[in-house]
């Protein structure tokens, strides 16, 4: 990822009840860049320590353990709030996402293991998430590498296609093709979000691939936007589904209430919304069994929305690749992102049109001063 130059800290933050601001904003960008450098040194820790045997549960622990860490060392004794904005998720092989086990229910990497890792991080509600894709352990060599390059490909047209008046319906078809060059598929219901502050899922999207009967609203990209481009790909036909492992990562639905009659599920509800109110969290921060009880009522009550663990077929490969970009004068302000340029594939993107388009820089270089 491109290197950030950092600014100095400003002395207040915003209150959330003010009139939200852009990347217009020089504090705004300075927030997400903060957000950014946590999130790419959390991901970076845990894919040093990923390795054979290793625990997932432990390593998700870790990921999020670094980030509440190095939060302590940004805004230090100022009222803002800052944290897990995603929390540290690992999913193997053929699992699409949102693996974050409890340590009762976790498996071990293996060599050979395919591993996405996927984590988030917020000051003041500006969100920065991140996802990669590793190897556990062997060269990345075949459909593994296909899938990878793939990704990271298509994430690579998306951020050169937002630019002002660019529309989210002249995307998805380039994203369908470059993924196609591959010999691989968009997993269905992944998109590009715009985001906003103390919101991961902005109301633009820009879908990873045409599905008949879930078509998204046409909107045009603007300047000083946030977007997290997130591309999941498969060797498969690009279907998840749910199976039976258990769900550990929820949100609070914002707008959902119900009198709930479990004591153990009001509970639940009066925890999270104290310690959790706007962003997904995972099971593993909350310690009291009680209050884990309470967590199913309050999704049969759809107060809570669950993140589900999903699967493509047994076989095949997922490999997701996701970064925040910002929207500048410049172009697109990359604030988080992993370098996966090591990792080739034999197959090539032949459309003249998207090969054109991955030759240009992302950023438009400024003119010479006189």
């Amino acid at each position: 990822h491109e290197a950030v130059t950092m600014e100095k800290e400003p002395k207040d933050g915003v209150d959330e009840e003010e009139e939200e601001l852009d990347c217009s904003s020089p504090e705004v960008v300075n927030k997400y860049q903060f957000a950014g450098n946590v999130a790419n040194a959390a991901i970076e820790a845990v894919k040093a320590a990923c390795a054979a045997g290793k625990s997932v549960a432990e390593l998700c622990e870790l990921g999020d353990n670094i980030i509440n860490e190095k939060l302590t060392t940004v805004y230090k004794g100022k009222k803002i709030e800052k944290g897990i904005a995603f929390p540290t998720c690992i999913s193997l092989n053929n699992c699409c996402g949102h693996f974050s086990p409890l340590k009762e229910d976790s498996i071990d990497l293996k060599d050979g293991d395919v591993a996405k890792i996927d984590l988030g991080v917020h000051v003041d509600g500006y969100v920065a998430l991140v996802a990669t894709t590793i190897v556990i352990g062997k060269d990345v060599t075949g459909r593994k590498a296909d899938a990878i390059v793939a990704a990271k490909t298509a994430a690579d047209v998306i951020i050169r296609c937002l630019k002002q008046g660019k529309k989210n319906n002249e995307i998805t078809p380039l994203i369908e093709k470059t993924v196609d060059a591959f010999g691989c598929k968009a997993v269905d219901g992944v998109v590009s979000h715009q985001i906003k502050r103390f919101a991961i899922d902005g109301t633009k999207v820009i879908t990873n691939k045409n599905v008949p009967g879930h078509q998204v609203e046409e909107c045009s990209i603007e300047g000083h936007e946030a977007y997290a481009i997130d591309v999941v790909v498969s060797t498969g036909e690009g279907k998840c589904r749910e199976l039976d492992t258990k769900c550990t990562v929820f949100k609070r639905a914002p707008d959902q209430k119900y009198n709930l009659k479990m004591k153990t599920a009001r509970e639940a509800l009066y925890k999270i919304e104290k310690t959790h109110p706007k962003m997904p969290f995972s099971l593993r921060e909350i310690d009291d069994s009680r209050v884990r009880l309470g967590i199913t009522e309050c999704v049969r009550h759809e107060l809570l929305q669950p993140h589900p663990v999903l699967y493509e077929r047994e076989g095949e490969i997922v490999a997701q690749v996701k970064y925040c970009v910002l929207l500048m004068p410049s172009g697109p302000l990359k604030v988080t992102g992993d370098d996966i340029s090591g990792v080739t594939s034999d197959k090539i993107v032949a459309d003249e049109e998207i090969a054109a388009l991955l030759k240009t820089p992302v950023k438009t270089k400024k003119g010479k001063k006189k």
